[in-house]
Parts: C-alpha cells; sequence; structure tokens
C-alpha cells in the first residue's frame, strides 16, 4: 500500500469527524461559526457537493492541512518513532520528512480532491488505477462516518474568524476504537455576506488527543487493513 494512502488515512479521520459532529444539532441563526459547520455536516452526510462548496475554503483547506501535517510530522519525528518503532516512515530524520512531503504535496492535494469528487459523485466510475484508490477511500470516508461522534466547543471569534474546537469519540466497532477520542480546532472566516467558510483544520502535541491520538489511529488502521 502506497505511503499516500497511509496518510491519506488520517484525512479520512477528519472527514468522518466532520460528518458525524452535528447529529441531533440545532441552529437558529444561519449567520454563525456553528451554523456553517452544520451546513458542512450536512454535505457531508447527504453527499451535497454544492452546499459543500458554498461553506468549505477547499484550496485553504487542504494547503494548510499538508503544510501542517509536514511540520508536525517533521518536527515531532523522533517522538513519533519512539512511539512507532516498527513503521519506517518514523526511521527517518526531520530534514528528510521536509524534503519528501515538500516532493509529494502536489500529488498528495490533488488524489485528496479526487478523493472528495468521488465521494461527492458516487456514480462516478473509477478508470485509472489513481480513480480505483480514490474510490475506495471515498467509500471509507463513509465507513468511518458511521462509526463517531463529536462535540463542540464554544466558538472563540477574533474579528471576521473564528475557532471552535471539536471532540471526537469513536464507538466500540473496528473502526471506531481506531480513534477513542482526538481533537481537532476548525478555524472560519466570515463572508462578505455574513456567513462563514471553514478554512483550516489543524491539530497540535500539547493536547492528550491531538496529533498523537491521529497517528496512533492511523497505525490501528493500516494493521486492520493488513498494509505493512
Amino acid at each position: 500500500m502506497t505511503q499516500r494512502l497511509r496518510l491519506g488515512a488520517l484525512v479520512l479521520l477528519v472527514a468522518a469527524l466532520i460528518g458525524g459532529a452535528y447529529t441531533g444539532y440545532c441552529y437558529h441563526r444561519d449567520r454563525t461559526p456553528e451554523a456553517a459547520l452544520h451546513a458542512i455536516a450536512r454535505a457531508v452526510t447527504t453527499e451535497d457537493r454544492k452546499l459543500f462548496d458554498e461553506y468549505v475554503e477547499e484550496d485553504a483547506v487542504l494547503a494548510a492541512m499538508h503544510e501542517e501535517a509536514t511540520a508536525l510530522l517533521a518536527d515531532n519525528i523522533a517522538a513519533l518513532h519512539e512511539r512507532h518503532p516498527s513503521d519506517w516512515f518514523f526511521r527517518h530524520d526531520t530534514a528528510f520528512m521536509y524534503d519528501y512531503m515538500a516532493e509529494r504535496r502536489a500529488s498528495d492535494i490533488a488524489f485528496t480532491r479526487l478523493l472528495l469528487d468521488y465521494y461527492f459523485d458516487a456514480e462516478r466510475v473509477p478508470v485509472t488505477k489513481e480513480d480505483g484508490n480514490a474510490r475506495w477511500g471515498s467509500d471509507e470516508v463513509r465507513a468511518f462516518a458511521a462509526h463517531y461522534t463529536a462535540s463542540l466547543e464554544q466558538p472563540v471569534i477574533a474579528g471576521d474568524r473564528a475557532s471552535v474546537n471539536v471532540i471526537v469519540h469513536g464507538d466500540d466497532t473496528d473502526y471506531g476504537s481506531l480513534l477513542p477520542e482526538g481533537s481537532v480546532t476548525m478555524e472560519l472566516v466570515r463572508q462578505k455576506d455574513g456567513r462563514w467558510k471553514l478554512a483550516r483544520i489543524y491539530t497540535d502535541t500539547v493536547r492528550e488527543n491531538g496529533l498523537y491520538a491521529f497517528v496512533d489511529a492511523a497505525e490501528r488502521y493500516w494493521e486492520l487493513q493488513g498494509w505493512d
């Protein structure tokens, strides 16, 4: 299994988190960060690409996720190797990781876009091997979303930017137990019409359920899949 798909497992976990975050959530105003995140959850659940695009700055989110994932993996490579000594990916140094991720940036982001295309178009027929991998990935998004719920903390608003911490919980199934608990922050930007759009998703090593929880989950995931 390629490293791109291994890294893609982290993206799938975050996608599942967004989709499962708002079950039963009610909102009364459509010009709030909470309403925007609810709309994203509805778009993921109903596979509505138009609604998704209205509330997600896809270019910004994907670019920021790759940049921040690169820094987190590279700057914490020694700790990750100690945590997962059998994973060859962590048997390198910081400089290697920065170079490796930089070389793959364009292809990794392109693959994630393709995965989203297949997720929002269930009738699309794969043609190439890359298409097939993206179709598989989109199916995994649906599998994950069924096994996670999440809760929101109060938004922190500063001018035209808002940050919302989201805590995700997995159930006791094989997929749900991959990530018992994880935490990400979703950053939104207010638009000229007053709506909010998602521009960034990030985590860190400070929170106990941050980076290491997601990496641990990814390791369990490819063990479940039988990957080397």
